[in-house]
C-alpha cells in the first residue's frame, strides 16, 4: 500500500517549514521531506536579516508584514525565531533620491514605519559611517535579525506536534503526474500519493519541475558572506547597505558584523551539489575593505568567520510563488533570490490558504509564476 498525505511539502527551509506548521494547524495531513535536514540548505546559512525596504512596492509591502511577524513571534509562532532588533539604514545615492523618498512616502502612508534621513542625521546615529555622494537614507527602527536555523526548527517541531510527518534524509525524486495533474511524489525510497505538492526545493526546484514538464526559470548562484571583528570600543550601529558601493551589512555579537557583497562576480552560477565553499581571510578582507569605504570603524576589523551558501535565483529577482497553471496541484516556493526568509510566515500562511481554498492572496499576485512561465 502507498504511503498518503494531504499535502507534500519539499524542502525542509523556512518557507517549508513554514507551510508545513500552516498546514497542520489548519487540520491537513502533511508530510515534510528534504534530501539533508531541516535548514541545510540556503536557509541555514542565510543572515536572517528582516527589513522593509526596498524599491519594489510589492517587496516592501511584504517585508513590512514579515518584520512584524518575526517582531511579534512569540504571539502567533511555535518555538523562537531569535530575533533580535538593530533598525537598518539604506544608503541613498543623489540619483535615486526623488523616487526613494516618493517610494517612503507610499510607504509611510501604508503604514511602513520608515523614515527618510539627510546626512547630518545619518551622523547622528552613525558617527563614523562616511556620507560622502549619499543623498541622504532609509531608516527602518524595527529591522534586525534572525536565527534562520532556529526559526526553521521551530516551524518543524511545532508542525510535528500537530502531527505533521517530518523526513529529513528522504529525498524526493519526481513529481509524480497522471492526467496531466500530480498524484504524488516519488522518493528515494518509496511513493508517496497527495493530490497537493509543494514545490520549496530552493534551487533543486527547477530539476523536479523539468522532470514532470513543467521547467522553472531558476538557477543557483554562489552567495559569501564574511564575519568581522573590530578593534576597540565599538558603538553599536544598525544594519546597513548600500548598493551603489556594493555591500549590506548587519551587527552580530558585540563588537563583530557580518558583511555580504551585492552583486558582481558573487552572483556567479553554480551547481548547488558541488561548488567552491571556501572564501579565504583574504576574500573576507575584500568584503571588509569595501564597506569600510562607509563604516570607518571597519578599518583593521579581522576575520572570525565566514558562510558559503547559495540563493535559487529568476531573471527578475523576485521569488516564484503560487500555483503552477500548467499542472494542477502543484504549487511552486522558490526562486527566492535571496528574500525567502524575510517572508517565509507570510508565504506559510499563503501556500495553506490556497490548498484549503484554492485562493491565493492579492498580495502574491507580483510573484504568480505567469510572469516568467507559458
Amino acid at each position: 500500500m502507498h504511503e498518503y498525505a494531504d499535502v507534500i511539502v519539499i524542502g525542509a527551509g523556512t518557507t517549508g517549514t513554514a507551510a508545513a506548521w500552516h498546514l497542520a494547524r489548519a487540520g491537513a495531513s502533511v508530510r515534510l521531506l528534504d534530501k539533508g535536514a531541516i535548514a541545510s540548505g540556503s536557509s541555514g546559512a542565510s543572515p536572517g536579516i528582516v527589513r522593509a525596504y526596498y524599491s519594489d512596492p510589492a517587496l516592501s509591502y511584504l517585508a513590512t508584514q514579515g518584520v512584524r511577524a518575526y517582531r511579534e513571534w512569540p504571539q502567533h509562532y511555535p518555538g523562537a525565531c531569535g530575533y533580535q532588533r538593530t533598525g537598518f539604514l539604506t544608503g541613498i545615492a543623489g540619483h535615486a533620491q526623488a523616487t526613494t523618498q516618493a517610494n517612503v512616502a507610499r510607504l509611510r502612508a501604508a503604514g511602513a514605519p520608515l523614515e527618510w534621513l539627510c546626512p547630518e542625521q545619518i551622523r547622528e546615529r552613525v558617527p563614523d559611517l562616511y556620507t560622502d555622494g549619499l543623498a541622504g537614507a532609509v531608516y527602518e527602527p524595527d529591522a534586525g535579525y534572525c536565527d534562520p536555523r532556529l526559526t526553521a526548527r521551530s516551524f518543524a517541531a511545532g508542525a510535528s506536534a500537530l502531527g505533521a510527518v517530518i523526513e529529513e534524509g528522504r529525498a524526493a525524486r519526481r513529481i509524480v503526474r497522471q492526467a496531466g495533474r500530480v498524484i504524488g511524489v516519488q522518493t528515494d525510497c518509496g511513493f508517496i500519493a497527495s493530490s497537493h505538492v509543494i514545490n520549496a526545493a530552493g534551487p533543486w526546484a527547477a530539476a523536479l519541475a523539468a522532470e514532470c514538464g513543467a521547467p522553472l526559470p531558476i538557477h543557483a548562484t554562489r552567495q559569501c558572506v564574511g564575519i568581522l571583528e573590530v578593534c576597540g570600543a565599538d558603538k553599536p550601529m544598525p544594519g546597513y547597505c548600500d548598493r551603489d558601493v556594493g555591500f549590506y551589512l548587519r551587527p552580530d555579537r558585540p563588537g563583530s558584523y557580518v558583511i555580504g557583497a551585492l552583486g558582481g562576480a558573487e552572483g556567479a552560477p553554480i551547481d548547488p551539489d558541488a561548488f567552491d565553499g571556501t572564501f579565504s581571510d583574504t576574500q573576507v578582507l575584500a568584503y571588509r575593505d569595501r564597506a569600510a569605504q562607509r563604516v570607518q570603524r571597519l578599518l583593521g576589523a579581522q576575520p572570525i568567520g565566514r558562510r558559503v551558501s547559495f540563493f535559487d535565483d529568476t531573471p527578475d529577482g523576485n521569488p516564484l510563488l503560487g500555483p503552477d497553471p500548467r499542472v494542477p496541484g502543484l504549487m511552486v516556493a522558490a526562486g527566492l533570490s535571496g528574500h525567502g526568509f524575510k517572508f517565509a510566515p507570510l508565504f506559510g500562511q499563503a501556500i495553506a490558504q490556497w490548498v484549503l481554498t484554492g485562493e491565493m492572496s492579492a498580495a502574491m499576485a507580483p510573484f504568480a509564476l505567469q510572469r516568467l512561465v507559458g
